[in-house]
């Protein structure tokens, strides 16, 4: 039962890393791409 529920709460663990992973890339692609448009818009 113990080995079913530290089973359990590892793959939750897991699941939730991988979301807040997910969000820091997405974020930091989103910024990106906002450092390109500022980059251009100096440059006209």
């Amino acid at each position: 039962m113990w080995v079913l529920l530290k089973d359990f709460l590892l793959v939750s663990m897991g699941m939730g890393i991988g979301v807040v992973l997910m969000c820091i890339l997405n974020v930091g692609k989103e910024a990106d791409c906002e450092m390109k448009q500022l980059e251009e818009s100096e440059d006209n």
